[in-house]
């Protein structure tokens, strides 16, 4: 997860970014076998993200960390629950070494390790290519838009299908500072990379900048059936990220703030969120525009569905989705990640909540790990 304001993904059309095939050339003869590894893949339907195991630890990448972070009782606990995958962020700033072009030994072994742990329990991988702070900004150079292209050929060489099956590869969560046009053809040569380095698995693809759904619905799909567009919903992020350090200023300085919330109420709701007046001035604007309603979350989903229409039907996965849970009222965080589920359900695209800690409420504050029965409950599983 990395945070934005407005909180989700989208995609661009080849010819128009790439000025022609060649980059794509590799990923469109890879179509056929692709398309059978779709057709015999499970379906990436109800997931949950392992934050802070491979990306964004708070304690280092020590040897004991990256054997027990997530205990296999964590991964029992998930399957048990009634989860079909996770999703597993994983920095390349300790996968890859050599200015991003060869794999850590170590480190590569450990995520090895954790995907065959996975499969055993019958849960399929998301490997998502999770930079943090400012891992992103090289991609912005020819130098390092080569790394990049290099690190994933050695990465898909490495995981050979036969050893990981129904894994699953993520090009790059959250792109941010790349979007538009820019992302989408160095995304394309990062698809052409990983088929020609012989995986014919499926690949998530984004459409740059925070993952929104703007993003992608303005473009065509790539001519790969195998790939699943992913988009993040953190939508009104006022309300989901409401208290947070890392997001949108604005958002630090509110607490308490409901959802779903009507037109008329903006005023009432704003003044009780917070005292300050350039918060408050965004939550009632947001608020009267109508973004706190179940309507404006079913319009932005109703989109996403026409899009998946318009280009054939491919595979839509909402990969990121969640409320920051140490000030958000329960009820209304419980409402909001039933209306996202039953969105996502209703219209056939698969999900994953984040995450799986205290922070956004899989699991207890205490620390326990026993998943909350109410969060289990508005995700529509049964209890672990």
């Amino acid at each position: 997860m990395t945070r934005s304001i407005d909180g989700m993904p989208f995609l661009p059309h080849r010819r128009a970014v790439l000025g022609g095939a060649a980059c794509l050339a590799g990923a469109a003869l890879a179509a056929p076998s692709a398309v059978r590894a779709l057709s015999e893949a499970a379906p990436l339907r109800r997931g949950v993200n392992l934050s802070h195991w491979f990306a964004q630890s708070f304690r280092g990448y020590g040897r004991d960390h990256l054997a027990g972070y997530i205990a296999p009782s964590d991964l029992e606990r998930i399957a048990r629950a009634g989860f079909d995958h996770v999703r597993l962020p994983v920095d390349p700033g300790i996968l890859l070494s050599q200015g991003g072009t060869e794999l850590n030994g170590p480190v590569f072994e450990a995520v090895r390790a954790a995907l065959a742990l996975i499969d055993r329990l019958g849960l399929t991988t998301v490997l998502d290519l999770h930079p943090v702070g400012a891992g992103k900004v090289p991609l912005q150079t020819s130098e390092g838009a080569r790394a990049f292209l290099t690190g994933w050929t050695t990465l898909a060489t490495a995981l050979s299908p036969s050893q990981t099956p129904g894994l699953v590869l993520e090009i790059l969560n959250e792109p941010e500072p790349l979007k538009g046009e820019a992302w989408w053809a160095l995304q394309a040569e990062a698809l052409a990379a990983i088929r020609r380095a012989g995986w014919r698995g499926r690949v998530v693809a984004n459409g740059g900048g925070w993952s929104g759904i703007d993003d992608l619905v303005a473009h065509k799909a790539y001519d790969d059936r195998a790939i699943v567009y992913t988009v993040h919903c953190y939508a009104p992020l006022l309300f989901t990220h409401q208290a947070t350090t890392w997001s949108w200023d604005v958002a630090r300085r509110i607490d308490g703030l409901g959802w779903p919330i009507p037109k008329d109420e903006a005023e009432r709701a704003a003044a009780g969120a917070t005292r300050d007046d350039e918060a408050r001035g965004h939550v009632r604007s947001q608020i009267a525009a109508g973004a706190f309603t179940s309507a404006a979350m079913a319009a932005q989903f109703d989109r996403l569905a026409a899009w998946q229409k318009a280009e054939g039907g491919p595979a839509i996965y909402v990969g990121e989705f969640g409320v920051y849970e140490p000030k958000a009222p329960v009820e209304a965080r419980l409402a909001w990640l039933r209306s996202v589920r039953e969105a996502c359900e209703s219209r056939g695209f698969g999900w994953a909540m984040w995450d799986y800690s205290p922070s956004f409420g899989l699991l207890p504050p205490s620390g326990a790990r026993v998943m909350a029965p109410d969060t289990l409950r508005a995700l529509g599983i049964g209890a672990s």
